[in-house]
């Protein structure tokens, strides 16, 4: 049996990113005594990108086109009239089943960069905080066919909801939890751990797991197949026990891009690697290695989806970086 296919889920967002010529710091207010506040931004521009984690991992495996990918999450009323629906469709092998709320907006990220780099963001969850209603039960007919989902940052409940079920379905899970990570309940947090296969997460996020379930490295590896640690500039971890519970710990450096315009979606990016690497049976270090790969182009772009690149580009930088190509990668059809 082929198991060719892959859920995502997570966030699908609108990020609006502003600038704004000065100093926050000259342009706020602060009592803390008489817990008073006040500041006024004027932005000096505007613009509106495609983003979100689930919308981010889905467009680069757009780009990749392997395997078939299957979009789930709620969006609002904005969501085809602003461009989202045919700027993800346009890849034939993303499969759309997002539920549409008319009387909502999707998620959108405000983002605000000053003169010193500084930011301010406000984050409006909206359609989003209907995830936690899907129900993939539902939705797979099929589940002896998906190789993995990847449950990336979104509600507790929903991610919650997202684990039992795929549990359910016997679909192996990938859990991101992010930013959220502090938001959930311990014995929530472990049991969705136990039900998962590979762990991901940046430095501060996988240290905070450890810290909220009050888990070592070694009960990690007991728990999971990997741990996955991604860590900016100084590359990745790739985290695991052989059968003996011997710890390996293997670090993943950076591919180097051709220039630096903006980190966003980078993590994304290299989730997207990852899952591409295990469709196509690579092992799980050769699939890290694509996840750098893939990451890499990110950052050549200002925004999460507006890189572009082919196989031929992801080979061609997989072999400068690494000084092979796996076998899997080199028969891919260009």
């Amino acid at each position: 049996m082929v198991k060719n296919k892959v859920i995502i889920l997570g966030s699908i967002a609108f990020d609006y990113i502003m600038s704004f010529g000065e100093k926050f710091v000259n342009a706020v207010s602060m009592d803390k005594v008489k817990e008073e506040y006040q500041s006024t931004i004027t932005a000096n521009s505007r613009i509106q990108q495609f983003g979100g984690t689930a919308g981010n991992i889905s467009y680069n495996l757009g780009l990749l086109q392997v395997g078939q990918v299957f979009l789930f999450g709620t969006v609002g009323k904005d969501f085809n009239n602003l461009g989202y629906k045919d700027h993800i469709s346009q890849f034939k092998n993303i499969n759309l089943g997002v539920d549409l709320r008319d009387n909502d907006f999707t998620a959108a990220c405000y983002i605000v960069n000053d003169i010193k780099s500084n930011q301010m963001i406000i984050f409006h969850g909206g359609a989003l905080d209907h995830n936690k209603d899907i129900d993939l039960t539902e939705k797979i007919k099929d589940p002896e066919n998906f190789r993995y989902a990847i449950n990336s940052t979104q509600s507790v409940e929903a991610m919650e909801n997202f684990a039992n079920q795929l549990y359910k379905l016997g679909i192996p899970m990938i859990l991101d939890p992010g930013q959220v990570t502090v938001l959930f309940p311990k014995n929530v947090l472990i049991d969705i751990i136990n039900k998962s296969q590979i762990l991901i997460g940046n430095s501060y996020e996988i240290k905070m797991i450890k810290e909220k379930t009050e888990l070592n490295d070694e009960d990690l590896a007991k728990m999971v197949d990997a741990v996955i640690t991604t860590k900016g500039a100084e590359g990745s971890e790739l985290m695991y026990s052989d059968e003996q519970s011997k710890i390996y710990r293997i670090n993943i450096p950076i591919a180097k891009p051709s220039k630096i315009e903006d980190a966003t979606g980078a993590g994304d990016g290299y989730r997207a690697g990852i899952l591409t690497g295990l469709l196509l049976n690579m092992t799980l270090l050769d699939s890290c290695r694509l996840g750098s790969i893939i990451g890499s182009f990110v950052v050549e772009t200002k925004g999460a989806q507006t890189q572009y690149f082919d196989i031929n580009n992801v080979r061609k930088r997989f072999f400068e970086t690494y000084k092979y190509i796996p076998a899997e990668l080199e028969s891919m059809n260009a």
